[in-house]
C-alpha cells in the first residue's frame, strides 16, 4: 500500500473470506468439471461403439444366413444342373421364394448354373445378355465382367451399393452379392445372387447416430464405400483417406475443415467390413455442454449464496469491531494517523494501558489518602449503606463485611516525647490484640487523638482487659473513648461524637483509662430524646423542594436546640442527623454537590461546637445554601416539580398508577420510578401514600363526611382497603382518630 491509502479493515476481510470462498469452489468445480465431462464423453462414445458392435453383430447375421442359403440350395435335388437344363424349368426355381419370403433384407435372388444361358429367380427366368442389360442395368458392371464373376468367383463376392435401372423404368439401390454353390467348395457348380436392399442397412445406421448432424458408414476392406447414410464428401473422403493409410482407430478425432468430429469404428472380422460412425464434437457434446452449464450455474449460485453469506456474517459480526474503531477514531483521532484501522485501535489501548498504569500508580501512592477521605465521609454519614461503601472501597482495600461497627477515640494528650510514626506503630500493636476483624484508622486534626472504627459489638469486659493488660501502665498516658455499635452504617458517625463525649468525660472520671459512652451523662440521663421523625420529615421536605415546610420544621429544630431539657451532645447528635441528611440528598444532586461541599459542616466540626447559637447558625446556613443553590439548578430540576404537581393533582383518582405517570412525560415506567426515588428518597406509591393519608387525616379532622365518601375523595374504591391502609399507617383506625383528633370534638 503506498502511504496515504487507507484500505478499510472490513473491505480486507471481507475480500480475505471471499477469496477463501472461491477459490477452492473454482479447484473443486474444475476437478469435478474435468471428470464428469470425461466421464460423459465416455459414455457417449461407449454408447455409439456399443451400437455399431450391435450393427455388426446383425449384419453378420444377415449375411451368414446368405452363406447358409447357398448351403442350402445345394442341398435342393431340383436345382442342382441335372434338374434344371432349360429356360421352361423356371418352376423348379420358385423353390428360392421361400428362402426370400419374410426377409426384408433381401429384394430379390437370382440362382444361375455356370456354363448355362439362364439366369434363375422365384418368378421368372432370364438370359444372361437380356438380364444385365435390359432387366437390371448396372452402371458398372458390363456382360464380361458379370458372365466371368458368375462363371470364376470361387469365393463370395460383393459388390458395393450403386443405383442400377429395372426394366419397367425404375430404379433401386442395391447392394449386390454373390455367394458360390455349393458354398466354400473347391468346384462349384452355380452362384446365388443376392439384390440387398441398401435401405434396410441404412434404417440399421440412422439407429447408430443420435442426430442428423452426424454420419454412419460402411467400408469394405479395400476403403470402399459399402453404403452410407448422407452423402458427405469432405467427411467420407477425409476418413477413407485415414482407412487406407492405416490411421483408423475404434475411437479417434479428426479435424475436418476446422471442425472436429469424434470417429467410432468397429470392424467385422467376417466380411472385413468396418463400421463408421461420425459425430460432430458440437453435436456429441450437447448433453455434456448441457450438464456443464447446469453445473457451472450450481456454482455460480453456491458461490453468490456464499458471498450473500459473508457478507451478512461480516455485517453482523464485524459491527462491534467497527463502533469500536469509529469510537477510537471520534475519541482519540490523534491515533488514527496509521493505514491500518486496527493498528489505530492498538496503539490507543497501549496508550491507555500506560494511561491506566500510570494512574493506577498514583493511585496506589495517593491510597491512604483516599481511604481517608473516604472514611471521612463515612463519619459525615454521607454513605447511606454497606453496599454503597464496599462499591466505593473495592478498588482501595477498605471494605466492610461485619454487621456492625464503633468509633474508638486515642487520646496520647501526655504522650511524651513518642513521635507520630511511632504512636500509630504502636496503635497498630494494641489493635492486633483486638478481636475485630476490621479496623481503619482516621486521621484528625488533633495530633494527640487517633480514631479506629472497629468492627462488632462493645465488649465491656474484654475491652477492660485488653487495656489494663496491654495499653495501661506506659511510661506515658493514654486515654481512650468508646461509643456505641451501630448496625446501620449511616450511625457510625454518632458512635465518633459519643466517643468524643466520652474521652471528655476523663474530666470528670479521670484521665488514663478507658471511658464508654455509656456511663457519661448523657446517656445515663433520663431525658426524652428527640424524635427522629422530625429529621425523616426534614429530609422530605428537602428532596420534595417545600421550601416552607422545611423552614418550618428547622424552627421545630432550632427549639429543640435551645429546649433546656436537651444538652450539648445530643445537640450535636441532632445537627449530625440534620448535615448528614442534606448529605445524602446533596450526594444525590449532581448538579449542586460540588458547590455544597463548602456549606457542609463535617462531624469533626460538629464535635468542636461549643454553644446552641453556633450549632443554629451552622444548621439555618446549610439550609439557605441548599435552597439557594437548587433555585440556581431549577431549571434542571423542572421535570421533578411536574411530577409532583402531576400527582399532587390526581391522586383523589382510584385509578390512578405509574404508567399514568410515565405516559404523560413520555417515559418509561421504569426510569419514572429510578428518578422519583433518588431525587425525593421515597417511591412513587409511598409518596401517593402519604399524600393520600394527609389528606383524611384533614378530612377527618375538619369535616364530617362518612368514612365512605373520604375513601372515595382521596382515590380509594374500597372502603375496607382504605381503612387497613390508614391503620396500617397511623396506627389508629379513620373512626378511632376522628375521635381523637377532631376539632370538633376538641371544643
Amino acid at each position: 500500500m503506498k502511504k496515504g491509502i487507507r484500505v478499510p479493515l472490513a473491505f480486507k476481510h471481507l475480500s480475505f473470506y471471499i477469496g477463501l470462498l472461491v477459490i477452492p469452489v473454482i479447484f473443486m468445480g474444475y476437478i469435478i468439471h474435468y471428470y464428469l465431462l470425461a466421464n460423459l464423453k465416455g459414455q457417449v462414445t461407449a454408447t455409439n461403439e456399443q451400437k455399431l458392435v450391435q450393427m455388426k453383430d446383425i449384419m453378420d447375421t444377415k449375411l451368414s444366413e446368405l452363406h447358409k442359403i447357398s448351403m442350402q440350395v445345394s442341398t435342393q435335388h431340383e436345382l442342382t444342373p441335372y434338374f434344371v437344363n432349360n429356360f421352361f424349368d423356371v418352376y423348379k426355381a420358385q423353390k428360392l421364394l421361400n428362402y426370400k419370403a419374410g426377409n426384408d433384407f433381401i429384394y430379390e435372388i437370382f440362382y444361375y448354373i455356370r456354363g448355362d444361358q439362364y439366369l434363375f429367380s422365384g418368378g421368372s427366368s432370364y438370359m444372361l445378355p437380356s438380364f444385365i442389360n435390359s432387366y437390371y442395368q448396372f452402371p458398372n458392371w458390363s456382360y464380361d465382367e458379370f458372365y466371368k464373376d458368375m462363371n470364376e468367383r470361387h469365393k463370395p463376392f460383393l459388390r458395393n451399393a450403386e443405383e442400377i435401372q429395372v426394366f419397367n423404368g425404375r430404379t433401386i439401390n442395391v447392394i449386390t452379392y454373390g455367394v458360390p454353390v455349393p458354398f466354400n467348395n473347391s468346384n462349384p457348380y452355380g452362384t446365388l445372387v443376392f439384390f440387398i436392399k441398401e435401405q434396410a442397412i441404412k434404417d440399421m445406421l440412422k439407429n447408430v447416430i443420435s442426430s442428423n448432424k452426424g454420419n454412419a458408414f460402411i467400408l469394405d476392406q479395400n476403403g470402399g464405400i459399402v453404403t452410407k447414410l448422407f452423402n458427405r464428401d469432405s467427411e467420407l473422403t477425409s476418413i477413407t483417406n485415414e482407412f487406407k493409410q492405416n490411421k483408423l482407430k475404434e475411437e479417434q478425432t479428426i479435424k475436418i475443415k476446422d471442425k472436429v468430429y469424434y470417429l467410432s469404428s468397429v470392424k467385422s472380422d467376417f466380411l472385413d467390413w468396418t463400421f463408421v460412425t461420425v459425430s460432430p464434437e458440437s453435436e456429441l457434446m450437447k448433453d455434456v455442454n448441457s450438464v456443464r452449464n447446469k453445473v457451472m450455474i450450481s456454482y455460480l449460485i453456491i458461490l453468490g449464496a456464499g458471498i450473500l453469506l459473508i457478507f451478512f456474517g461480516m455485517h453482523i459480526n464485524y459491527k462491534p469491531l467497527r463502533r469500536l474503531i469509529r469510537k477510537a477514531e471520534e475519541k482519540w483521532s490523534h491515533f488514527g494517523q496509521k493505514s491500518n484501522d486496527l493498528d489505530n485501535v492498538w496503539e490507543a489501548i497501549d496508550y491507555f494501558e500506560s494511561r491506566n498504569q500510570f494512574l493506577s500508580n498514583r493511585v496506589e501512592k495517593n491510597r491512604p489518602v483516599l481511604q481517608q477521605y473516604l472514611l471521612i465521609r463515612l463519619l459525615r454519614g454521607e454513605i447511606t449503606d454497606y453496599e454503597e461503601f464496599n462499591l466505593l472501597g473495592a478498588d482501595i482495600d477498605i471494605t466492610f463485611e461485619e454487621p456492625s461497627h464503633y468509633v474508638m477515640l486515642i487520646d496520647f494528650y501526655k504522650e511524651g516525647k513518642s513521635s507520630a510514626e511511632n504512636r500509630e506503630e504502636l496503635v497498630e500493636s494494641w489493635l492486633e490484640e483486638l478481636p475485630a476483624t476490621e479496623s481503619y484508622r482516621v486521621n484528625l486534626l488533633e495530633t494527640s487523638k487517633i480514631a479506629i472504627i472497629l468492627s462488632g459489638e462493645v465488649n465491656i469486659s474484654f475491652l477492660d482487659n485488653w487495656y489494663q493488660g496491654i495499653v495501661k501502665n506506659k511510661s506515658f498516658a493514654v486515654t481512650i473513648g468508646i461509643g456505641n455499635s451501630y448496625h446501620d452504617i449511616t450511625q457510625i458517625g454518632k458512635s465518633y461524637l459519643e466517643a468524643a463525649t466520652a474521652l471528655d468525660y476523663k474530666l470528670i472520671k479521670g484521665a488514663d483509662q478507658i471511658i464508654y459512652f455509656t456511663e457519661t451523662f448523657a446517656e445515663k440521663s433520663n431525658m426524652h430524646w428527640y424524635d427522629k421523625e422530625i429529621v425523616a420529615e426534614l429530609e422530605m421536605s428537602l428532596r420534595q423542594r417545600q421550601r416552607e415546610n422545611a423552614a418550618s420544621i428547622m424552627d421545630k429544630l432550632t427549639q429543640m436546640i435551645k429546649s433546656p431539657d436537651i444538652n450539648l451532645f445530643m445537640a450535636k447528635c441532632l445537627i449530625y442527623d440534620v448535615t448528614s441528611t442534606v448529605m445524602r440528598i446533596v450526594h444525590d444532586m449532581q448538579s449542586i454537590r460540588a458547590k455544597m461541599d463548602e456549606a457542609l459542616p463535617d462531624v469533626l466540626v460538629i464535635n468542636d461546637f461549643q454553644s446552641v447559637e453556633e450549632m443554629e447558625e451552622t444548621v439555618k446556613k446549610l439550609i439557605d445554601v441548599f435552597f439557594e443553590l437548587y433555585e440556581e439548578n431549577e431549571s434542571e430540576n423542572q421535570l421533578l416539580e411536574n411530577i409532583l404537581s402531576y400527582i399532587e393533582g390526581n391522586y383523589q383518582d382510584y385509578q390512578f398508577s405509574i404508567q399514568m405517570i410515565a405516559d404523560q412525560f413520555s417515559l418509561s415506567e421504569a426510569y419514572i420510578m429510578r428518578y422519583f426515588k433518588k431525587q425525593t428518597g421515597e417511591t412513587i406509591l409511598q409518596h401517593l401514600n402519604r399524600l393520600r393519608m394527609n389528606q383524611t387525616k384533614e378530612l377527618l379532622t375538619n369535616t364530617d363526611l362518612p368514612i365512605k365518601d373520604i375513601a372515595m375523595q382521596v382515590g380509594y374504591s374500597d372502603v375496607s382497603s382504605f381503612i387497613r391502609k390508614f391503620k396500617q399507617t397511623e396506627k389508629l383506625t379513620p373512626g378511632e382518630y376522628r375521635k381523637q383528633y377532631s376539632k370538633k370534638n376538641a371544643m
